[in-house]
């Protein structure tokens, strides 16, 4: 098959046939449309209600925030923000005891322990078996649902570690070990 079209063998080209990287460079563009930007939508985007609009959404997911519209819906009574008003501040402590008695009103408030790594790391520390227990079932609980797990600090491995080694309850013994095995690569 040559470029050109010669149906006749007469030796009279016609019409030139296309390449086949001429054919892909075509194929996906549009007469009809652009691929830069209209004038409309950068004027959209400059807005400043799209601005507003592009904040409260980059707080939901960065921040956990939610706009005062859907917090007022969805959380009437402010019991979420109060919740992570109460792990910020457990997570900056002035000294350790007072951090222990926050860590101990904090279990008694809330049942639920959250989905954060640093927070669940640091009560592993803490000198209540009890607390310490919790969290271990949280951290298995979280591995055992598939639930994205984040890049783990430093230090859970050896609070694991010291646990497994330290600890006097045979059972939160087992539990360390196993959670141990579970989060190495």
């Amino acid at each position: 098959m040559s470029l050109y079209d010669d149906d006749d063998n007469s030796g009279f080209v016609g019409k030139r046939r296309k390449t086949w990287r001429e054919i892909d460079a075509h194929r996906n563009r549009s007469h009809h449309t652009s691929r830069q930007e209209t004038k409309e939508s950068s004027k959209i985007a400059r807005s400043p209600s799209y601005e507003k609009y592009k904040k409260a959404a980059d707080a939901i997911f960065s921040q956990g925030e939610l706009p005062q519209a859907l917090a007022e819906q969805w959380d009437a009574q402010g019991t979420r923000k109060a919740f992570r008003e109460n792990i910020k501040k457990l997570m900056q402590p002035k000294d350790r005891a007072s951090w222990i008695k926050g860590v101990l009103q904090f279990v008694e408030q809330y049942d639920a322990l959250p989905d954060d790594i640093y927070f669940l790391d640091s009560l592993l520390d803490h000198p209540k078996e009890s607390i310490v227990s919790k969290a271990l079932c949280h951290l298995e609980h979280w591995l055992e649902t598939g639930k994205a797990f984040p890049k783990c600090p430093p230090s859970l491995e050896q609070r694991l570690k010291s646990i497994e080694l330290g600890s006097l309850d045979e059972q939160l013994q087992a539990q360390a070990k196993r959670l141990r095995e579970k989060l190495r690569p």
